[in-house]
């Protein structure tokens, strides 16, 4: 089956990096695809992260490469940090949609979007409702000025001056397997996502066929 009967249209503006990815796969780690609560961009950052945390190293060499030459992304130090970091990615549990994670984004997104500020203000108080249960252990990602969801991950993975490169573990950690994801227009940087991530004894994920 072709990937261009599993996924939206516009996600193949270079037909040559799908190519390498299998279809089923695709298909499997794209966990989103059904879930009527987020919109086509947001379902597509999970998928983004989701083929990133599968296999590092043919993210790298697909999308990466590609976005690093179509951008004219500096060749610094995080983003061959980057390259390094992923080669050694692997077969991670995909990301699954909730409901609760991306009520809590959306209304982080809304509220600094509104504000017109940025960071993880209130972090703790947000995600208090559900933290043992169901989750043990939760992260948050936020992105600003980036509209489109590949630029939303890449820049998010590359983690430029971020020192602890906290986007970057959050993004790769073995330990999630929950997210709920939220773009909404931001009043300074016009746009603003926030990935929650959490962490839960779960049953119901996908086998993905290695």
């Amino acid at each position: 089956m072709s990937i261009l009967v599993l996924l939206p249209v516009c996600l193949f503006s270079q037909s040559g990096v799908w190519d390498r990815w299998d279809a089923e796969l695709v298909r499997t780690l794209n966990t989103a695809h059904d879930t009527e609560y987020l919109n086509e961009e947001e379902k597509k950052v999970i998928l983004f992260m989701n083929l990133a945390r599968h296999n590092g190293s043919l993210f790298a060499e697909t999308f990466l490469d590609t976005y690093v030459t179509e951008n004219k992304t500096e060749k610094s130090s995080y983003l061959r940090s980057l390259y390094k970091d992923l080669k050694k990615v692997s077969e991670l549990d995909p990301l699954v949609p909730e409901k609760d994670l991306t009520a809590i984004a959306q209304g982080h997104a809304k509220k600094t979007g509104e504000s017109g500020r940025v960071g993880h203000t209130d972090f703790k108080k947000r995600f208090e409702p559900v933290m043992g249960n169901p989750y043990n252990h939760v992260g948050e990602n936020c992105s600003y000025g980036y509209p489109t969801a590949i630029d939303i991950v890449i820049t998010l993975l590359i983690d430029e001056n971020v020192k602890d490169l906290g986007h970057r573990q959050n993004t790769l950690s073995e330990g999630f397997n929950s997210v709920g994801v939220a773009i909404r227009p931001h009043k300074k940087y016009r746009t603003n996502c926030v990935i929650d991530f959490g962490a839960q004894v779960r049953s119901d994920l996908n086998q993905v066929p290695y």
